[in-house]
């Protein structure tokens, strides 16, 4: 049944790594969404895979979960562009 999902968090595990590492920074997506000047619906939504992020925004949101360590970062930026290669869910 798996393999009939064609959500972009199917394809690229970025949302999951991103709601790890704001649970891993003890943030709440309220505190996420407050401090970054988005909606809270926002980080719902990047961390369910239903909208991609930017380069820019993901490396504020990593600064800000004090994610530090720069192989982990440029993995996930890399996770991220690979995400957006892929192409809109369901092409």
């Amino acid at each position: 049944m798996a393999a009939n999902r064609t959500s972009t968090s199917v394809r690229t595990p970025l949302p999951h790594e991103l709601r790890e590492e704001r649970r891993q920074a003890g943030r709440t997506q309220r505190e996420v969404a407050d401090e970054m000047d988005w909606s809270e619906s926002k980080i719902y939504r990047i961390e369910k895979g239903e909208v991609g992020i930017s380069t820019t925004d993901l490396k504020a949101l990593l600064s800000y979960y004090r994610v530090t360590d720069e192989d982990r970062i440029s993995y996930l930026i890399r996770m991220r562009r690979a995400g957006r290669e892929a192409g809109p869910p369901g092409s």
